[in-house]
């Protein structure tokens, strides 16, 4: 019999409970009639992984952290209902002062080499991830966190440098920092290439530029856990268009997907179904900042206005996305400051004080998703007078591209979570390793500060809000489009999860 447990936060003597789960079935138990774990479960993905070390594999994609789920657990993760609950913490207690957090670890949790996992695994992990001498790329979306502490073999405390609201949004993120390895895998440098994590799933073989295999793991700690398929194989088909036929003719089970064309078709189709999710964040251009002509804010402005998110949903995207101003749920109150949607004759006239010639060159994935995108911008720059040229590259160089500062206009994306402060924070502040764009700002600086440290939530929505609006007026990151996150899977295919940050979470799902 399956016994229940509780996972609570302790705020100033009040217990708010998250609500009941199932023990070591912290939300993620697949529903269905049992069948035996026979079966190989194929999902096309459009992007290979870069590793799956914090430090080293530097930034997860949508389609790499489906990988990494199957393999490596979290502290905390929401369920089917949005509900906070454990998957190796039991219990997160935060302190009176809001300045720490107390997680009580599973026991008897197995990593996939037969070590035990516990508490010095998750400092080792967080410490690591926090020192600036390991340059890991996502530190400043976690911050605010100070230190790891080990209270006892099960028991660790994460330390604050100030009160930080999305504590809990950021440790069920599926970013590198959330996942807890082996320590041990770590230290002798296999992690990014053999990843030995505590999931249900463990690495079998990764064969570059074809498929990541994970196969069942016999001693998941979550007994009660049905695990329906002896493999999942994670075949690379970075085409959209050849990974739905892959769909349609049986050769993948499942795909995360954009194109708004084959999510129309899949809708009609009696043996596919859409699963799709409306979220947060979105996708945005950066315009290097440290590139002339883009050092000039009339120049992005200009391309701010040039650009309309509403005629790309509908007629590139087929109305399967969001268009959004802020990349958060604003509710209508945020004067957003918000420069788009085709005012090409402010832009031309801002192009004709400059008094020369502006030529660009924009940065896409070689995919039909990224040569449309390009089209287009060319198609609306031009009529402000702007001569873009596109440049097409495969996914893992064009990350690597950007990293290494030599663009002048490239996509990215604002990942869907619960609080996208934090990675407009990174995205935005002058000293940090991921503003991409290379914006400096001192008002800039100030605001996204103001909206880390605020103290209710209300008052972080508001700081928040002056955030987009400064961040839409200089334009060193434009919108490019919402966030609704959509996946394709045969209709047989049962117990996806949600699709939270736009992960498709195969870890439970079955055939019926």
């Amino acid at each position: 019999m399956m016994s229940n447990v509780w996972i609570r936060l302790v705020r100033v003597g009040r217990v708010v409970m998250f609500g009941t789960l199932l023990a070591c079935a912290p939300g993620l138990l697949a529903v269905g009639a049992a069948q035996a774990a026979d079966k190989v479960l194929t999902v096309g993905i459009e992007q290979e992984p870069s590793g799956f070390d914090a430090v080293k594999g530097r930034v997860l994609g949508e389609a790499p952290a489906s990988v990494m789920l199957t393999m490596v657990d979290r502290l905390m993760s929401y369920d089917a209902n949005g509900k906070l609950v454990g998957e190796l913490a039991e219990s997160m207690t935060e302190s009176e002062d809001g300045l720490s957090y107390t997680f009580k670890l599973r026991k008897g949790v197995k990593f996939h080499d037969g070590s035990d996992f516990t508490a010095d695994d998750v400092v080792a992990h967080y410490n690591r991830v926090l020192n600036p001498a390991s340059k890991y790329v996502g530190l400043l979306f976690i911050a605010p966190i100070k230190e790891a502490v080990k209270v006892d073999d099960y028991t660790v405390r994460l330390n604050l440098r100030h009160r930080w609201l999305p504590m809990r949004d950021g440790l069920s993120a599926f970013s590198l920092c959330c996942f807890i390895p082996s320590a041990k895998a770590v230290a002798a440098d296999t992690m990014n290439r053999h990843p030995i994590g505590t999931g249900p799933y463990r690495f079998k073989e990764w064969r570059g530029g074809d498929k990541v295999v994970v196969e069942r793991n016999p001693n998941y700690w979550n007994k009660d856990a049905k695990i329906h398929f002896d493999q999942i194989v994670f075949k690379l088909l970075p085409d959209q268009q050849t990974r739905f036929a892959a769909l349609q003719s049986g050769e993948i089970d499942v795909t995360w997907t954009d194109r708004g064309h084959s999510i129309v078709q899949a809708k009609s189709d009696p043996k596919l179904m859409v699963h799709s999710r409306n979220g947060e964040g979105g996708g945005i251009l950066f315009l290097n900042n440290s590139k002339p002509p883009l050092d000039d804010v009339r120049v992005r402005r200009a391309l701010s206005m040039v650009w309309n998110q509403k005629y790309y949903v509908e007629s590139q995207l087929q109305n399967t996305q969001l268009v959004t101003k802020t990349g958060f749920n604003d509710e209508g109150k945020c004067d957003s400051g918000y420069l788009g949607d085709g005012k090409f004759a402010a832009a031309k006239k801002l192009i004709g004080e400059i008094g020369k010639p502006i030529e660009l060159e924009l940065m896409h994935t070689a995919t039909q998703r990224g040569r449309e995108y390009g089209l287009l911008w060319q198609q609306l720059a031009k009529r402000a007078g702007i001569t873009i040229k596109l440049k097409p590259m495969d996914q893992l160089a064009f990350v690597g591209t950007v990293f290494k500062n030599e663009y002048q206009m490239a996509g990215w994306r604002i990942a869907d979570a619960g609080d996208i402060g934090p990675q407009l924070f990174a995205l935005l502040h002058s000293k940090s390793p991921y503003n991409l764009a290379h914006y400096k700002n001192e008002e800039m600086d100030k605001l996204v500060l103001a909206m880390r440290q605020a103290a209710t939530p209300e008052a972080r929505k508001a700081a928040m809000c002056a955030v987009v609006r400064k961040m839409n007026q200089d334009a060193p990151i434009l919108w490019a489009s919402g966030r609704t996150h959509n996946a394709i899977a045969k209709k047989t295919l049962k117990g996806l999860r949600p699709l939270y940050q736009g992960i498709v979470d195969v870890r439970f799902a079955w055939f019926e």
